[in-house]
């Protein structure tokens, strides 16, 4: 695929809901950005030179471009130059491509601490969110009013047995007929917070009050209807009043 087909997508989706839910599949269809020494081009802007030339605070790759600009406008490549970068290049875009990446797990780290300790207070509240992803083990919901993820566990879903559909992307129950597919717009309840594993659990709201319903009559029955066993016990205590009175007369006569 080119730059414009994806280009293409984003364009007839954008406003729906399923835009983000695409949008971020496309972005792990595609491969991780690295830097190199090499002019490869930057395939999403599809441009076939590309270099970074932000500010050099940001990453070390753009005062490295700093650096080699000011050497070429004061002094100029010199043969001698050239081959030291061609040396010394290669590693550097190794180096910098690694450390960033590290960079970026850790960020994605601390932002999803900070997010679950902020639901920590909220657990029994319900969100409206959408499906962001769909996997064997259950669904990744986003809420929309704080923009955080977390996941329905397949073990929470007891209405029915749901299967996964890997190529249509959802979850489908065969006796139900329910499907949850990427980008549906659900109704969630934070059933519990995790911050050790940084984990939001999260309960579908039309599954766990239609288990709960199939759960209700049993206990209300026996709740208000008593076994003979106990009404018959309830009897007993008039009835041992009665013999002892009928016994007492017999004894005055």
């Amino acid at each position: 695929m080119r730059p414009k087909h994806f280009q293409k997508l984003v364009d007839r989706i954008r406003g729906e809901p399923v835009e983000r839910p695409i949008a971020a599949l496309m972005l792990r269809a595609m491969q991780k950005a690295r830097y190199d020494a090499s002019p490869l081009g930057h395939f999403g802007l599809a441009a076939e030179y590309y270099t970074h030339f932000t500010s050099p605070i940001r990453r070390y790759p753009d005062l490295v471009v700093h650096r080699m600009l000011r050497q070429a406008r004061k002094v100029g490549i010199t043969d001698d130059s050239r081959l030291e970068l061609a040396e010394e290049l290669p590693e550097v875009a190794r180096h910098t491509s690694e450390r960033e990446r590290r960079a970026d797990e850790a960020e994605r780290e601390l932002l999803q601490w900070k997010k679950v300790r902020f639901m920590a207070d909220k657990v029994g509240d319900e969100f409206h969110g959408y499906i962001t992803g769909v996997a064997p083990y259950g669904l990744f919901i986003e809420l929309i009013e704080h923009f955080v993820e977390g996941l329905v566990h397949i073990s929470s879903m007891a209405d029915d047995y749901y299967r996964f559909v890997e190529q249509q992307h959802m979850l489908r129950g065969e006796n139900t007929k329910r499907v949850y597919r990427l980008g549906d717009k659900v109704l969630v309840q934070v059933v519990r917070v995790d911050m050790e594993r940084r984990q939001l659990d999260l309960g579908l709201v039309e599954i766990l009050e239609s288990v709960r319903r199939d759960e209700r009559p049993r206990g209300t029955i026996r709740s208000k209807v008593k076994p003979k066993r106990e009404r018959r016990r309830a009897q007993r205590p008039g009835r041992r009043v009665r013999n002892a009175r009928k016994e007492g007369r017999r004894r005055r006569r």
